[in-house]
């Protein structure tokens, strides 16, 4: 090592002459004073902080203090494993949960990969002499040393980065960050392992605790329990599509294999089932909000919205829309166990997902408020505008949706229902075109929705009437990482990254990451023993 510094210090165009060598000797006796071994790890700061000083530019200094901190830190590493593994104190022997009695001891090594680069790790190794039987090393226990040959930090940042982008940028970030290559396969099968539990974690995560806000008698009650589902489809491989969309792949096939037919589709997706709970506060300014406010904003100017705080959110590749609304109501009422709340569902209008929203609260006995999204009436509306409106003239468009808009959220539904058919019935549209199904959709649309579109109240108490939580929960959750250019996913793949995206995304990862360590702790050292002794043997400390 002090060879190596004085050469480094000559690279560097400092002396390296008889007093250079004597210094450098005194820095390494002074480390090793301190910590057999550290001497030469004390050098090589040396060597470091004399390179960087002798570079003339930023960016070749920091390139030489970040090689050089990185190769420091991983001999402190080694050097710290090393001086544990010398200290540890043999056990007489250890029994296994499968009862068999390991009484042999041998040396072992095993390497770990880490944030700094790779690591060996020795421990003592206790064997039976029965054939067969696993070997057992309580060192590891005590380490907490992954199966995978990765350290949890290293898994963390892989999972991190893979999550955030693809696996190639997520491989290409943790080189550039450790200077660890990692490849694709081994990145998939970190994001697997870490979302291992993420089922089990969401069941008994932490409730947080109901806002309180001032109604408006003054007294006091907690917020509205929001929540909401949707879906989105995700590119998935051929062997992970549901049946009917299989069928129907295959039966594209058939046709032709350079484009779709008429009316076709590509039938490579498959549904991600989306859910969402959340506490809905009325705006800041506390007023009752009206439907001028949602209608008659002025361009530029910010909405008067309700805010969603406390957001959790479930993401299922093969659950259907049920079981995630099964999942949804059951986080509301672990939020709310004795049903004192308001609970709001906010839907797109459709009629499943209505069904088993009603459904869900019916067996809880719990009364609900179920409201379709005002921007998908606010669709219909605009449809059935363009039929009694003079083609292009936009702003006669706007002020027709602007009109039944308002009605609609004063609660005046049947108005516009009426006053829409009282147009078509006096200028009919072309029987059969465009207009005239879109004027009959409308109509039915707002006749069949009718005892969801409870506005007025919503709007008085403050609620949310749009489910922009949740169609932003499919864009960012679902979409930006899924639904990149090319990606085709298997069942378990997508699985395993909608759940660490729906965990990150309700900022859960810290106490999740943590929770996931202890249980892996068990799951992998501790669960395979009986009695496990104290750590402080492993490390030969006292007791």
């Amino acid at each position: 090592m002090e060879g190596y510094a004085v050469d480094g210090l000559a690279a560097c165009g400092e002396p390296a002459g008889p007093a250079a060598g004597r210094g450098l000797a005194e820095l390494e006796a002074a480390g090793n004073a301190v910590a057999p071994g550290l001497g030469p790890l004390v050098v090589r700061v040396a060597v470091m902080y004399e390179g960087a000083a002798g570079a003339v530019l930023l960016d070749d200094m920091e390139r030489l203090a970040v090689e050089e901190s990185r190769k420091i830190g991983l001999g402190a590493l080694q050097l710290a494993m090393d001086a544990q593994a010398d200290a540890e104190v043999p056990l007489p022997g250890l029994t296994g949960a499968d009862g068999e009695r390991r009484g042999c001891r041998e040396g072992s090594a095993t390497t770990v990969v880490t944030m700094l680069g790779r690591v060996r790790v020795r421990r003592v190794a206790y064997r039976s002499r029965k054939k067969g039987v696993a070997d057992l090393h309580w060192r590891d226990a005590v380490l907490n040393l992954p199966p995978c040959g990765h350290s949890w930090q290293l898994q963390r940042f892989a999972e991190m980065a893979c999550r955030a982008g693809s696996f190639q940028d997520g491989h290409d970030l943790v080189l550039a960050a450790t200077g660890v290559s990692t490849g694709k396969r081994q990145l998939e099968e970190i994001v697997a392992r870490a979302a291992a539990g993420a089922e089990e974690f969401a069941a008994g995560r932490p409730v947080p605790g109901a806002p309180v806000i001032a109604g408006p008698d003054g007294e006091e009650r907690p917020a509205v329990l929001g929540m909401s589902a949707d879906a989105k489809g995700v590119s998935m491989r051929p062997d992970a599509l549901r049946a009917e969309t299989a069928r129907k792949a295959a039966k594209r096939d058939r046709k032709g294999d350079k484009r779709l037919g008429s009316g076709e589709k590509q039938a490579k997706k498959r549904m991600a089932e989306t859910g969402a709970v959340f506490d809905s506060l009325p705006p800041p300014d506390g007023e009752p909000r009206t439907p001028q406010d949602i209608m008659l904003r002025p361009a530029g100017q910010p909405p008067r919205a309700p805010q969603a705080l406390n957001k959790w959110y479930t993401c299922g590749i093969t659950a259907t829309c049920a079981e995630v609304i099964a999942q949804v109501m059951a986080e509301a009422g672990r939020r709310d166990p004795e049903l004192q709340r308001d609970w709001l569902a906010l839907v797109d209008g459709n009629a499943h997902q209505i069904e088993c929203f009603q459904n869900q609260a019916a067996e809880r006995g719990k009364a609900i408020t179920i409201l379709i999204d005002f921007i998908h009436v606010i669709e219909y509306l605009w449809k059935a505008a363009l039929a009694f409106t003079p083609p292009g003239d936009t702003r006669a468009t706007e002020d027709q949706v602007t009109a039944w808009g308002l009605d609609i959220l004063a609660g005046n539904s049947r108005a516009v229902i009426a006053g829409i058919t009282a147009r078509a019935a006096a200028d009919p549209p072309r029987p059969g075109g465009e207009h005239d199904k879109n004027i009959r959709k409308t109509t039915h649309y707002l006749q069949a929705k009718e005892p969801f579109l409870g506005y007025p109240a919503a709007l008085a108490k403050g609620w949310p009437i749009a489910t922009g939580i949740i169609e932003g929960a499919c864009r960012h959750i679902i979409g930006d990482r899924l639904g990149i250019t090319g990606a085709r996913w298997s069942l378990a793949g997508a699985q395993a990254m909608l759940w660490m995206r729906a965990i990150a995304a309700s900022s859960d990862l810290p106490a999740y990451w943590n929770w996931h360590i202890a249980r892996e702790h068990h799951r992998n050292h501790l669960s395979k023993l009986q009695n496990p002794p104290t750590p402080q043997h492993a490390l030969g400390l006292a007791a």
